[in-house]
C-alpha cells in the first residue's frame, strides 16, 4: 500500500475515534487504550493463518492512538 494512504487510513481512523471518545485523561489511560491496540495486533499475528486485511487494519489502529496519546498531551 502507498505511503499516502497509509497515512490517510491512519488520519481517517484517528477521526473516528475522535468522533466517539475525548482525548486521554491521563498517561495511563492513553497507554492502556495504546497496549489494547497492541494486543489486538498480536492476537492476529499469533494467528495460524493471519488475515493480511486484519492486520492492516490493526497496525492502522496502533498508529491512530499512538498520535491520540500525543495530541492528548500535547507532546
Amino acid at each position: 500500500m502507498e505511503r499516502e494512504k497509509i497515512y490517510q487510513r491512519v488520519l481517517n481512523e484517528l477521526d473516528r475515534a475522535n468522533g466517539k471518545f475525548p482525548k486521554f485523561n491521563s498517561y495511563h489511560e492513553g497507554f492502556a487504550v495504546l497496549k489494547e491496540e497492541v494486543d489486538e495486533l498480536w492476537d492476529e499475528v499469533k494467528k495460524r493463518q493471519c488475515d493480511r486485511i486484519e492486520l492492516r487494519d490493526e497496525a492502522i489502529q496502533v498508529a491512530a492512538m499512538a498520535i491520540k496519546f500525543i495530541e492528548s498531551f500535547d507532546l
